[in-house]
């Protein structure tokens, strides 16, 4: 293994920074051309299904409006950043498979033109909960700028897991109905319309040992006002250090072969 080439292979992709955001930009605007509202069609939809969900499951899990409504808006925005960032790394290096075979370029910078493509589309969802703000009468403190840390660290774990999920889904094309499948089934199991509290204690640590729990409620609890628990700080740091060594190793085993698997 060549972890020397791996490690440029990264560092080079993040100098090359104005190419995977040109790239990511670019996918946004293809992906809306002749739209008249482009990426705001998902803001819309978002906020139809907040407003369609809301009083519903609140009314449902004896829930005050004032409390759930932030919940399940700030669960479903980040969770579309989260689910939407995984399944498009399957296609990150077969999608980009023109520019692979004809240029020696990073594979990193495919994984974060995926990473980028979605920060832009969560600009445009987070614009939502102003609005559910002021209709509830809601106030932010101090703990609001924890959303920045939270959401580099959360997007820090997802380019080593993109990184991970490109090259396996590569490797094995069948692979990508099955993540598609794995992310709709962690949508019910993850605090995104139901919340924790509504465990009984003894099961409560189960939404714990969820990963995807934790990379939402550390975006999620800083913007409803709560400082999220120094676990969820501690387990973010260990699974970022643990997964890039090991995403490293991966990268220096199977970097060059990513081509011929395409």
């Amino acid at each position: 293994m060549n972890f020397s080439e791996a490690i440029v292979d990264i560092t080079t992709a993040f100098r090359d920074r104005y190419f995977w955001m040109a790239l990511g930009w670019q996918d946004i605007r293809a992906r809306y051309r002749r739209s008249a509202l482009g990426p705001l069609w998902i803001t819309i939809s978002t906020a139809v299904t907040v407003a369609a969900m809301g009083p519903l499951y609140g009314a449902l899990f004896n829930r005050s409006p004032d409390d759930f409504i932030p919940h399940l808006a700030l669960g479903l925005i980040f969770w579309a950043f989260i689910s939407g960032s995984i399944n498009e790394f399957c296609d990150a290096f077969s999608g980009s498979a023109h520019y692979l075979k004809q240029v020696k370029l990073p594979l990193t910078i495919f994984v974060l033109r995926v990473v980028y493509r979605q920060l832009i589309i969560l600009g445009h969802n987070i614009c939502i909960y102003p609005i559910i703000m002021l209709l509830l009468g809601k106030t932010v403190n101090a703990n609001i700028f924890l959303t920045v840390p939270a959401l580099l660290l959360v997007s820090f774990n997802l380019l080593w897991v993109g990184l991970v999920v490109a090259i396996f889904c590569t490797r094995y094309r069948d692979m990508h109905p099955v993540v598609g499948s794995v992310m709709s089934l962690m949508f019910f199991v993850t605090p995104i319309v139901w919340q924790v509290d509504q465990l009984p204690p003894e099961r409560a640590y189960l939404a714990h040992l969820n990963p995807l729990t934790i990379m939402l409620e550390l975006m999620r609890m800083p913007i409803i006002g709560v400082a999220p628990p120094a676990m969820y700080w501690v387990a973010g740091l260990v699974a970022a250090v643990a997964g890039s060594i090991a995403t490293l190793c991966l990268l220096a085993r199977f970097r060059h072969r990513v081509t011929y698997w395409l």
